[in-house]
């Protein structure tokens, strides 16, 4: 039977299982993007199979609004995806034996680490995809140039006409969102944490800057590594992945990490 995830306001999201490879080292929760979904353009499903090669299990889950989980994307909502990652961790303890990892890729990093106190001692680490952790610079006061292009005052303008602003095909958020992005730091509950964290950012990344997320990671203790000339897909210019000894950089990387943290 295909397993679900049933939150705490009664949405049910899809999910997905990746049992380790022999014996268990711990358990990785996989945690999507905006416009996404639980496979993350790829990323993620390549990253459970590298994961459980390694002997990790994994769940992947979509959001609420994304995929094929209950709910619209302009009903989305950065307090409504804390629900979700939190129901997700739940799901992925009744699961599975610790340790207990979560990887976050971009927006996804919001909900985890305002969930982080939710959390608490169980989760053993976090590593951290091109993640939004200063939420003002990628949205608000945009530095990017997708940022200044989708939220630009005249986007902003329509939001409050239309009721909604797309910012991808297909993918419209609501004014619950745009207003609770002036609400929430990130950053902020990361560095209040002290959880072990690998922030992994390209440094190309034409969404969410780079700079910001590195002073914030750097000012919150997490180890970085920077991804040299790619973009927010970890791709370089001409299209291509970055790799080290024939792996996917980011995922050569995380894999090291939580491999590291789970011995």
């Amino acid at each position: 039977m295909t397993p679900t995830i049933r939150t705490a306001d009664g949405l049910e999201l899809d999910c997905a299982h990746h049992p380790a490879d022999g014996p268990g080292r711990g358990t990785v929760l996989l945690a999507h993007g905006i416009t996404q979904d639980m496979d993350e353009g790829g990323m993620f499903t390549r990253l459970a199979e590298r994961l459980a090669a390694a002997g990790f299990d994994v769940v992947r889950f979509s959001y609420r609004g994304h995929g094929d989980s209950d709910g619209r994307p302009r009903g989305v909502t950065i307090a409504g995806e804390r629900l979700d990652v939190e129901a997700a961790f739940d799901h992925a303890r009744a699961a599975f034996d610790g340790p207990y990892f979560v990887v976050a890729k971009s927006f996804g990093a919001v909900s985890t680490c305002l969930s982080l106190e939710r959390f608490g001692d169980t989760v053993a680490g976090l590593v951290l995809w091109n993640p939004v952790l200063d939420i003002e610079r990628t949205f608000v006061e945009p530095q990017s140039a997708w940022g200044r292009e989708h939220f630009s005052d005249e986007r902003v303008a329509e939001l409050g006409e239309s009721g909604a602003l797309a910012i991808a095909d297909g993918f419209e958020i609501g004014p619950v969102l745009y207003e609770e992005l002036h609400r929430y730091d990130p950053g902020a509950r990361l560095a209040a944490r002290s959880v072990p964290a690998l922030v992994v950012h390209g440094d190309d990344d034409d969404i969410v800057p780079y700079a910001p997320t590195k002073r914030v990671a750097t000012d919150s203790g997490a180890d970085f590594h920077t991804v040299e000339n790619t973009g927010h897909a970890f791709l370089t210019p001409e299209g291509t992945p970055a790799t080290s000894g024939g792996e996917r950089e980011q995922d050569r990387r995380t894999v090291a990490w939580l491999s590291e943290r789970a011995e």
